[in-house]
């Protein structure tokens, strides 16, 4: 695990929430016990939960509060009682849906978690996550709850309490109206009060960016909006800390591949001085790059807690990952974590992500070769759709050079050249003329080689006419009646490839070759529009590149 140079690691294994007693001592909680410390976390007191074991069991991930009247609240999931259909069958009629069942309880403690009352049923439907609770000026306690709807999905309802949680009510409902899996829709929220009195909510969702909802009271919540802040898949933390700046804790997409939709690699605190309406740019505090490990994306540095001991002390706390650091907010233009080292795939849509179309393109089938040639390298896919190498050289200091790469690939070409016939008026000349493209290819080449970096060069596929090319491009110089009729025009750009190749001594991938020599170069693009390639073309790319990129990687090493 890598951490913020300002970072301190703390003396505990113990994972938040956390809240501060009465006694200036520290509580916590988890499927065993409460715990206490009186010495900053050196050392721990554990006291009993709950009483029945055999009916409960607490989870991993909670919510933890300290009410302003002195009631510690506790929320959490009974794993005991969790139950779902037979082979985790998800989808079905009302009698499949019942069979989901995760409660979710609150437990209360008047003596700071010494001694705890009987567990509160709140909800009996499946409730993957909670781990966010606060109480407002007004006193009413908003904790953050989720649970399935029969569309599915995941939906978010918050549970609010106006008596320091002997009782309960529900909110409205809120479903995103995305998604039909087991961690799909708006789940995982965390909420803050604003100075207004208004409530700001944050939820993970699959698009890309967390969505948000605001509240007047808890009780009604508006419509799910898209924020502007891109996260992976995983649940953000939001804190209000002592002097009203809004600390958040979440995974961005990885520095190396704003594009990645899962991996958890970077815990990221950002800060806002108006209620998270503005952040700061934010800070890498915590990463795991280990990839000779293989870790699963989501065991890595995720499902963050952010407790503010005092004023310039922050514990940071994770559930997978094990984080366990203090720093001083204050503190985060200190430095930074660097990059772990890189393998950059700089392409066009045959190179990008397809998550439509394709399970596994080639950077993720490269990036498991690594692992098991036992290479602690990270692949980044820097692949944009429609890009030529026009586009590539606008983005090539940002996209490629930033990285400080230790290897790049390069694949462009089919871009560069399209005749635009589709235009108005009509396109006569391709994209990026061929000498073009050429001195574009040298001058990427060239600048990498000056700054001692490894260069592979990649032919660009040969592709064939489908429904949605022929809709576009059936007019001269292309021939509809002609199956190879995009291909001459593409060989010239491969010969302009492989001619730099030998010129510059870089190794050459002969993709556009390789269709050739299959016999049959349709089986690896996809039917619906054959100039991309299918599972089965990035299957044939990785098993061409890797065998290079491996070898290149160890004679650097060695």
């Amino acid at each position: 695990m890598d951490l913020h140079p300002a970072a301190r690691v703390l003396p505990f294994r113990h994972q938040g929430p956390f809240v501060t007693r009465g006694d200036g001592g520290i509580l916590c909680f988890d499927a065993a016990a409460a715990h206490i410390s009186h010495d900053e976390g050196l050392t721990w007191t554990a006291y009993p939960f709950v009483a029945e074991t055999s009916r409960f069991q607490p989870s991993t991930e909670n919510a933890l509060l300290r009410t302003r009247a002195g009631t510690v609240i506790a929320a959490w999931i009974n794993l005991a009682e969790k139950q779902f259909a037979p082979g985790w069958q998800w989808g079905g009629g009302p009698e499949i849906f019942a069979q989901w069942i995760l409660p979710l309880y609150v437990s209360r403690s008047q003596d700071d978690g010494l001694t705890w009352e009987a567990p509160i049923l709140l909800n009996r439907p499946w409730c993957g996550c909670v781990h966010s609770m606060i109480q407002t000026r007004t006193g009413r306690i908003v904790l953050v709850g989720q649970e399935i709807i029969p569309a599915w999905r995941h939906a978010t309802v918050m549970f609010l309490s106006d008596d320091e949680g002997r009782t309960w009510q529900r909110s409205n409902v809120l479903d995103i109206g995305q998604g039909a899996h087991d961690h799909a829709g708006s789940c995982e929220g965390t909420v803050i009060e604003r100075r207004d009195g208004s409530l700001y909510l944050l939820l993970r969702n699959e698009t890309g960016v967390l969505y948000a909802a605001t509240s007047h009271d808890g009780t009604t919540w508006g419509e799910l909006q898209p924020t502007t802040i891109p996260t992976v898949k995983c649940c953000p933390q939001l804190t209000t800390l002592a002097d009203g700046t809004v600390a958040l804790l979440w995974n961005p997409p990885p520095r190396y591949d704003p594009a990645e939709p899962v991996t958890r690699d970077e815990l990221a605190l950002a800060l806002s001085s108006d209620d998270g309406r503005t952040w700061s740019e934010p800070v890498i505090v915590a990463a795991d790059y280990s990839r000779v490990r293989e870790l699963p994306d989501y065991i890595r540095a995720s499902y963050p807690y952010l407790y503010e001991r005092r004023p310039g002390e922050c514990w940071i706390t994770t559930m997978y990952g094990d984080v366990r650091i203090t720093l001083d907010p204050a503190q985060l233009t200190a430095g930074t974590i660097p990059l772990p080292p890189l393998v950059v795939l700089f392409g066009d849509s045959t190179t990008a992500r397809r998550p439509a179309e394709v399970r596994t393109v080639y950077a993720q089938h490269l990036q498991a070769r690594l692992i098991q040639a036992g290479l602690d390298h990270t692949v980044a896919n820097r692949g944009v759709p429609a890009n030529n190498t026009n586009d590539a050289r606008a983005r090539f200091e940002s996209d490629v050079l930033a990285l400080n790469p230790e290897l790049v690939v390069i694949q462009f070409g089919l871009n560069d050249a399209a005749v635009d016939v589709w235009r108005d008026p009509p396109a006569t000349g391709p994209r990026v003329p061929v000498d073009r493209y050429s001195a574009n290819l040298r001058h990427m080449v060239e600048t990498l080689q000056a700054r001692g970096c490894a260069v592979v060069l990649m032919t660009p596929n040969r592709m064939y006419w489908s429904p949605l090319l022929l809709e576009r491009y059936a007019k001269p110089p292309y021939d509809p009646a002609e199956a190879e009729t995009f291909n001459a025009r593409i060989e010239a750009y491969a010969a302009a490839m492989r001619a730099l190749a030998i010129e510059r001594r870089v190794p050459l991938i002969d993709i556009n070759q390789a269709y050739r020599d299959s016999g049959d170069p349709r089986q690896f693009l996809l039917e619906r529009c054959m100039q991309h390639p299918s599972d089965r073309g990035h299957a044939l790319v990785a098993d061409l590149l890797a065998p290079v990129v491996i070898d290149l990687l160890r004679q650097r090493s060695g």
